[in-house]
């Protein structure tokens, strides 16, 4: 008899923990992140085959890790894993190095770091500045903790530009006060538009303009604008020798010349003063005496496009010491309506530099890039997308590196668990990749509550990656995965699991009867 009550007992004790396990499945069918288990049983045999058992026991408790289902919120931190993977997170309690989970619930702390609603802080791989581009982000190989706000607490000076342009190639080449014979590539029309504040200022209007706000060290912003002239199309039997006073090309008749059109860009800068209301010529070259700020506002570039409408080269005006006030002169041309020798063009292939220094900054700053007035810095610029074919502008795009402070208003996440970060001074930047994790064995990690793991020997090492690349499922950003919990299924196995119990104890009421009449016989 006592083998009855002994079997029925184990029957009760193994339903009860099955039960408390539905019971837990229930009771998290709406928590995020949380994956459902349930009790494996097991029989318990000792001695021979012919031994009628032992009863059963809970032999293992297994978690189904299939995905739960994904709901939109609209909430820039909530993240959910569409696959394979966890979110990575750094232990506040430093007993494990990280703990791991799919609860996607994230917030932000009082320092700026994305943190769990436990303050965990969430794995990623960081933005790596020194080799990132503002259209090309590069990123850190190894996990850190996400910080938004150290971003753009400190403003940066422009150093780098990119301009993306098609010029008209139908353009007509650009006059002096509609004059056929003052084209813009004359000496004294060239100098006429550097020398922008001296009164006598070049009468053609650009054929095409664009401004830019750049940036110097302190944050301060100032406008720089670039006029594009046509100047003149080249024919290839012409060599590059240089341009008359009347604005035609000089040859040396060897007919060795390649044809190409040649475009004059001037950049000016300019601050906005606002007192006036208007901005204000501040930006002057640098003269090659180190320091010495010149008259001369205007910064020349030539673009020279060859037949396909694509970029050859471009060329800067090699300048001399000037006293200021003075007209621009280029080196090796005696007099302001002398020809323009190819020497004053130097070949700078498409990438140059503008050297600036603000007379008068209304920031506090002493350049746009903070140097100081004995010290000539440069922004460089990227000219290689420039192209010249015919029927329109178009302005496909000019970027700068530069930025005052800002605050965080909003971010975006993608679907490869890049993070953009919307800041108040309108810079939108990808500031890190989620990290994700995934273990061999994912039942035999350790089970830390609030639906986070950890690493444990029989898991195995973890397996570290960025979604949507090694098998690692996709990040659906404003979205969190709910339980895997089937409500409806929980409940047939509660009844059935009911039954067990109510036949086990049934076994155990039915060996007392017989317990009994044994008694009574």
């Amino acid at each position: 008899m006592a083998s009855f009550d002994l079997n029925a007992l184990s029957g009760i004790n193994a339903s009860s923990q099955g039960l408390a396990t539905i019971s837990n499945n229930l009771a998290n069918a709406q928590t995020v992140g949380f994956k459902s288990s349930r009790a494996e049983f097991a029989d318990m045999f000792s001695g021979s085959q012919h031994s009628p058992g032992n009863g059963v026991r809970v032999e293992a408790y297994t978690q189904d890790f299939g995905q739960g289902t994904i709901q939109g919120t609209g909430r820039d931190l909530d993240y959910a894993i569409d696959g394979e993977g966890f979110f990575v997170l750094e232990d506040q309690t430093g007993k494990y190095p990280n703990v791991y989970t799919r609860n996607g619930s994230f917030k932000l702390d009082n320092e700026g770091f994305i943190t769990d609603q436990t303050g965990n802080k969430l794995q990623g791989y960081l933005l790596n500045p020194a080799i990132s581009t503002e259209t090309q982000p590069v990123f850190d190989t190894t996990l850190s903790s996400i910080d938004l706000d150290a971003l753009n607490k400190t403003p940066q000076a422009t150093d780098e530009m990119s301009y993306n342009i098609n010029l008209n190639g139908e353009e007509i080449n650009n006059v002096n006060g509609g004059v056929p014979s003052t084209s813009v590539g004359t000496s004294p029309n060239l100098a006429l538009l550097t020398n922008t504040d001296s009164g006598s200022n070049y009468g053609g209007f650009p054929d095409f303009s664009t401004n830019k706000i750049v940036h110097d060290s302190l944050g301060g912003e100032h406008r720089l604008t670039g006029n594009f002239y046509k100047r003149d199309v080249v024919t290839a039997a012409n060599s590059d020798v240089g341009v008359a006073a009347d604005g035609s090309y000089v040859t040396d008749g060897t007919g060795t010349g390649v044809k190409y059109t040649s475009w004059i860009t001037q950049y000016t800068m300019q601050d906005f003063d606002p007192t006036t209301q208007q901005y204000v010529t501040s930006g002057h070259t640098e003269s090659s005496t180190a320091g010495v700020g010149t008259a001369d506002e205007g910064l020349l570039f030539e673009l020279r496009f060859d037949t396909n409408g694509k970029l050859i080269d471009t060329r800067t005006p090699v300048g001399v010491a000037v006293a200021a006030g003075t007209n621009f002169v280029p080196v090796g041309q005696a007099a302001a309506n002398s020809p323009l020798a190819s020497a004053d063009w130097t070949a700078s292939g498409n990438d140059t530099s503008m050297g600036w220094v603000i007379d008068t900054p209304l920031t506090g700053a002493t350049d746009p890039l903070g140097g100081t007035t004995t010290t000539n810095t440069t922004i460089n610029v990227n000219f290689k997308e420039m192209t010249q074919f015919a029927g329109s502008y178009n302005l496909r795009g000019v970027s700068q590196n530069g930025f005052k402070i800002g605050d965080l208003v909003g971010i975006n996440t993608g679907l490869d668990g890049t993070i953009e970060a919307r800041y108040s001074n309108g810079r939108s930047i990808a500031v890190a990749r989620l990290g994700v994790a995934n273990f061999s064995d994912k039942n035999a990690m350790e089970k830390l509550g609030g639906q986070t793991y950890a690493e444990s020997f029989g898991s195995g090492t973890v397996q570290l990656g960025s979604p949507q690349s090694n098998g690692f499922g996709t990040i659906q950003g404003g979205s969190l995965e709910y339980s895997n919990v089937d409500t409806t299924g929980e409940l047939v196995n509660m009844i059935q699991t009911q039954r067990t119990y109510q036949a086990s104890a049934q076994v155990i009421s039915t060996s007392q009867t017989l317990f009994q009449r044994i008694l009574q016989l």
